[in-house]
Formats: C-alpha cells, sequence, structure tokens
C-alpha cells in the first residue's frame, strides 16, 4: 500500500483546500494510505475536518495569523521541522503540496525526510507574497528538491513560467471535482431554509471574501436590478476580510433588501442545488473549484473571461463569459440569462456532461496516479 501525504499551508474555505480534500477522499478510496497534514489552523475546521473525513487530518504549527513576525517566526521554524519529524515517522512515498506557501515549506522538509517523490502544484495565483518569497519559491521548484511543479491549467503554466521556473519542471493537470447531482427534495429544502418562493430567481456566487474575487461587482449589479428584476435574490457564500465593505456596500444600496452574505459554509453543494443561476465575476482566477461544481450540478452560469474560465467553458454552449470589471455589463447578462429560461437550461445542461466527462475528481487523480508512478520508476 503506497502511503501519499496531501499538504496543505492552512486549513480554510478555499479553491486549492477543497482540491486538497478531494484528492486526499480519491486516492483513500482507491486504497491508498492517505494523510491530510496543514501547516495551521486558520478557521478554527480541524475538529469538523477530523471527523468529516475517512483519512486522518493533522495540523502540525502554533502560528497564528496576524501575530506579528516575531511570535509566528518561532511558529514558522516549529511548523517546519515537526513537518520534518512528521514525515520521517509516517515515511510517504510521495508528498503532494497546495499553493506557495506549502510548496515552499513542505518540499525541503520532505526533502529532509527522504520522501522520494516530491510535488508542487502552482494554482495559477498568488496574492500577499513578498519578492524574496517568490525567488525562493522558484529557486526550490527548479531544484532537484522538487520531482514536478503540477500546474492547474494553462494559465498557471505561463504565469509559472513567467516566474522562472523551468519548462522540464513542469506539468498541467488539471482540477477535478466530484460531480454534484442536482436533487430537488435538497432544493425545495434549501430555498425554504432560505425563505425564497417559487418565483424568486436565487443567484449565487460562492468564494473568499477578498479584493481579487471582486463581489462587490455582483453588489452593485444587483442593484441595477432591484427595480427591473424584483424577484432577484442574490447571495454569496463565503467569509474573508472584504465582508465588512461589503456589508456595507449593501446597506447602502437599491438591492439591501435582496442580498444576503451567507458566510463559511459547509454546504454548498446543497445551496448549488437551490440556485438558478450562478456567477464568478473575479478580477482574477485560477481554474476555480467553485465554477467547475456549478456547472457540474447543470446551473446556467456567467463568470469573467478569463483564461483559466476559458478553458471550462470555451464557448456559449457551455456558459456566459463576459468581460471583468463592468457591474453594468454584468446586470445586463444576468437579465438576459433570467428572460432565456431554455437556453440557460440547455446550457446549463451541457455544462454538467462537460464537467462529466473532462473535469471529474477521478480523471484529475489518475492523471496525479501516473505521474507518481513515473517518478517512482526513475
Amino acid at each position: 500500500m503506497k502511503r501519499i501525504v496531501l499538504f496543505g499551508s492552512q486549513i480554510t474555505l478555499g479553491g486549492a483546500q477543497r482540491v486538497l480534500l478531494d484528492q486526499a477522499e480519491w486516492f483513500w478510496n482507491q486504497g491508498y494510505d492517505v494523510q491530510a497534514v496543514f501547516f495551521y489552523d486558520k478557521d478554527g475546521l480541524l475538529q469538523q475536518w477530523s471527523a468529516g473525513y475517512p483519512f486522518p487530518v493533522t495540523v502540525l504549527s502554533v502560528y497564528q495569523r496576524g501575530a506579528g513576525m516575531r511570535k509566528n517566526m518561532g511558529g514558522i521554524l516549529h511548523g517546519f521541522f515537526h513537518l520534518v519529524k512528521f514525515l520521517r515517522q509516517v515515511r510517504p512515498d510521495h508528498i503532494e503540496c497546495f499553493t506557495h506557501d506549502a510548496n515552499t515549506i513542505g518540499i525541503p522538509a520532505a526533502f529532509l525526510a527522504g520522501v522520494k517523490g516530491r510535488f508542487g502544484t502552482h494554482h495559477g495565483q498568488f496574492v500577499g507574497q513578498s519578492a524574496f518569497a517568490r525567488k525562493l519559491h522558484t529557486r526550490i521548484i527548479n531544484s532537484f528538491l522538487t520531482s514536478k511543479l503540477v500546474c492547474v491549467s494553462e494559465r498557471a503554466k505561463r504565469q509559472a513560467l513567467s516566474e522562472g521556473i523551468r519548462q522540464e519542471k513542469i506539468s498541467v493537470i488539471f482540477n477535478g471535482v466530484d460531480p454534484i447531482q442536482n436533487d430537488p427534495a435538497i432544493r425545495a429544502s434549501v430555498r425554504e431554509e432560505l425563505g425564497l418562493h417559487d418565483e424568486d430567481l436565487m443567484i449565487l456566487t460562492v468564494g473568499r471574501l477578498v479584493p481579487e474575487k471582486a463581489q462587490w461587482h455582483l453588489v452593485s449589479a444587483a442593484a441595477f436590478l432591484a427595480e427591473s428584476m424584483p424577484r432577484a435574490r442574490f447571495f454569496i457564500a463565503g467569509d474573508g476580510p472584504s465582508r465588512g465593505e461589503l456589508e456595507e456596500q449593501i446597506a447602502g444600496s437599491a438591492a439591501k433588501g435582496n442580498f444576503r452574505l451567507l458566510g463559511s459554509r459547509s454546504d454548498v453543494d446543497r445551496l448549488l442545488c437551490a440556485a438558478d443561476l450562478f456567477v464568478l465575476y473575479s478580477d482574477t482566477e485560477g481554474m476555480p473549484v467553485s465554477l467547475m461544481e456549478a456547472m457540474s450540478v447543470g446551473l446556467p452560469c456567467i463568470a469573467s473571461n478569463l483564461e483559466g474560465i476559458a478553458q471550462l467553458i470555451p464557448d456559449e454552449r457551455y456558459g456566459t463569459l463576459i468581460s471583468p470589471g463592468s457591474p453594468e455589463l454584468l446586470a445586463e447578462t444576468i437579465s438576459q440569462a433570467a428572460a432565456d429560461r431554455s437556453g440557460s437550461a440547455a446550457r446549463g445542461k451541457a455544462a454538467a456532461a462537460r464537467i462529466r466527462e473532462h473535469f471529474s475528481i477521478d480523471a484529475s487523480c489518475r492523471q496525479y496516479e501516473r505521474l507518481m508512478e513515473e517518478t517512482a520508476g526513475r
């Protein structure tokens, strides 16, 4: 039985964490000995995740975000050496690290622990990293320490190359999701919980409340539509540092009675079943898991015309792509989708088929499995 450690920098409700957990569950179901390991528990979800998954979920560090460099330097060093010790005890055949921070910490630790297969991943974007941290990451990936860097989209590959990462270090494996089955009973139950009537149009977006997700555009679009679409109801599932600004914007908006922030949710699949339209109008994206899941349910989707998203929605048969940055354009597109129910339904059906055929978790993890086998044979 092969052992695999999947290592993430933080426990939080984000796309990279979702991919990590989905992969861990897939490998576990295939009979692998799997451990999901995180540097620190940002959102206090360790107990919930440990109870909800069949594989062990471990946190290694006392690092605390925002506690200051002096205190956290000790936490970083403690976590690094704890990870080395942990890997020596577990003796995995492979480690896969998620995000730049996890790559920078996990790959050197795995080398010191004697782990043979050492894989990093690149999700197409990084926010808040210093120039020094980026250069350090590039040097680690280009060195003998790293077996391969997996880029989750062609956009992520181009980003990696622009960072100076060598072509021969890179493999491209798209993210995959476990498709969500649309359930009418769940739809009815969730809509009742949210106070929605049959005639209400539920418009949903999912993502962390951070500037690059640009959810303020959706709030502005909702205000434009308040008079012409009085039955439209807007929801954002997610939390983050932009919450206060969004709450203030909603409170002063014409759509304040029709717009709700749902906070972090562990039942996004249920929300997707209840929704009528999904919107992802970010300023930047890699290969967004939330959009993949929305498509898998069969939801009509409106998204920013960004390179990673365009790989999921290559043309208008599968969804609607629009230029980012224009609330007016977003409002107009939402109005058109609501008016064209039959066309929207057809696009949603085609999108669900596309996700199941090309972007399933099974297809993605089979490629990781082959990559690991190739590394083991060297």
